[in-house]
């Protein structure tokens, strides 16, 4: 690297002013602080003090002047087109009113107020024939060659300049502009950070949807997988038919075990100890039912003989019916309807507990309806996240662009060179 270079590169780097770096939480106070010192550097509180003072004595001998003029105007035909004028510049007077200690920004306000009202009012007075016809309201001696009331606004308007023109140069109005700007990126970036605290509450939402979601599928994948279902119509009807069935077999049972009672009966004054002809003559059904080596043949064998050896002194009708039903059931069609019972109930018995089943499918099937709602639950989420993401795509542009143009404006206005920082939440 030659001298000349050296010295360049030198030159350059001891004229770069060090950058400040500011996260937007900070530029407010920031602005305060400049704004501090540009107070102090332009000793703008005694200006605007002296300016309120300035404005106050110019509001009060104006106010004089103009009970005067209002007065000569009463009779002159342009009355109506003078004191419309001549009020509206007292109303204007009004804002001329200022505290002891007037504070900058109320005293600022009061101009930029004052020059809205000044210029319609300096608009107005050049428009109309008064501009130029205005001897009525002067003295007999006095000579004027330009409108006095325009004369005093002008003034009026100048005094306000000079002030603005003062500020102007001493960048406080740039600081309102920065903190205006500042207070709108801080604005978007509280915006984007709301919009990401959204995407992040909705993202665990649409997470346990979707795990709620899984276990519905998975639920349903395993039911419709299990072939023990049967559709439940199917299975109710079968299970009415069984339950028929076996009402039919026990009705079966009793009518038998009902015609041979008076046997029974008589059997037990032979046999008082015996507890299963006790226990038949007590309940036949349940009894029958328990007795699974169907013992009670063997006792209708003994009842049997006993008949025919005429040992039973029954009426003639209920010794029919005995003999009618011992004749036509007890040996092998007892034991067939024993059978064909247990066979019945065994299958009623599955069937219960497939239609049990069947209940837990419907549950499922409500449960499938939920999937059905976290699916759309989900898909609904998906698309509110995508949305949400997209604005926030775009606020992060704005707020990149919103950003670089902040400390553009604060180089050019105040030519410091400021980074603004702008925090991430994690």
């Amino acid at each position: 690297m030659s001298w000349l270079q050296k010295a360049v590169l030198f030159l350059k780097n001891g004229t770069q002013t060090s950058q400040e770096e500011l996260s937007i939480s900070q530029i407010q106070e920031w602005l305060q602080q400049r704004s501090q010192e540009i107070v102090e550097q332009h000793h703008l509180l005694p200006a605007v003090k002296e300016h309120a003072k300035i404005l106050e004595d110019r509001r009060w001998a104006l106010e004089v002047q103009l009970d005067l003029w209002q007065k000569r105007s009463r009779l002159h035909p342009s009355a109506q087109d003078v004191i419309p004028l001549l009020r509206e510049t007292r109303q204007m007077l009004d804002l001329l009113h200022f505290p002891d200690q007037p504070a900058i920004g109320e005293v600022l306000a009061v101009n930029q107020e004052l020059e809205k009202r000044l210029y319609l009012l300096i608009e107005k007075i050049e428009s109309r024939s008064f501009l130029h016809d205005f001897s009525f309201i002067l003295e007999k001696h006095e000579q004027a060659n330009t409108n006095p009331l325009l004369s005093v606004l002008l003034d009026l308007d100048a005094t306000r300049k000079k002030l603005d023109n003062r500020i102007s140069e001493s960048k406080y109005h740039a600081l309102q502009v920065i903190g205006s700007k500042a207070e709108y990126l801080r604005r978007i970036h509280a915006h984007l950070q709301q919009l990401r605290q959204e995407v992040e509450t909705k993202n665990k939402r649409l997470a346990a949807a979707q795990h709620k979601k899984g276990e519905k599928e998975k639920s349903l994948q395993q039911l419709r997988g299990d072939k023990k279902n049967l559709d439940l119509d199917e299975l109710t009807k079968r299970k009415k038919e069984l339950g028929q069935r076996i009402e039919e077999k026990e009705m079966e049972i009793l009518s038998f075990f009902s015609k041979i009672k008076p046997l029974l009966q008589q059997y037990q004054e032979r046999e008082p100890s015996n507890g299963l002809l006790f226990s038949y003559l007590q309940d036949p059904l349940s009894s029958f039912h328990q007795d699974e080596g169907l013992f009670v043949l063997d006792l209708l064998e003994k009842v049997a003989e006993s008949l025919r050896q005429g040992t039973f002194y029954l009426h003639q009708e209920s010794m029919l019916s005995s003999i009618s039903a011992l004749e036509g059931i007890y040996n092998q069609r007892l034991r067939s309807v024993k059978d064909e019972y247990q066979e019945l109930q065994k299958e009623l018995r599955e069937i219960t507990e497939q239609v049990q089943h069947n209940f837990f499918v419907i549950k499922v099937d409500d449960a499938a309806y939920r999937l059905d709602h976290y699916h759309k639950l989900v898909k609904k989420l998906d698309a509110e996240i995508s949305l949400l993401n997209e604005k926030a795509t775009k606020l992060q542009k704005a707020l990149a662009r919103e950003q670089g143009e902040l400390q553009s404006l604060i180089n050019s206005s105040l030519g410091r060179n400021v980074l603004v920082m702008v925090e991430q939440k994690n």
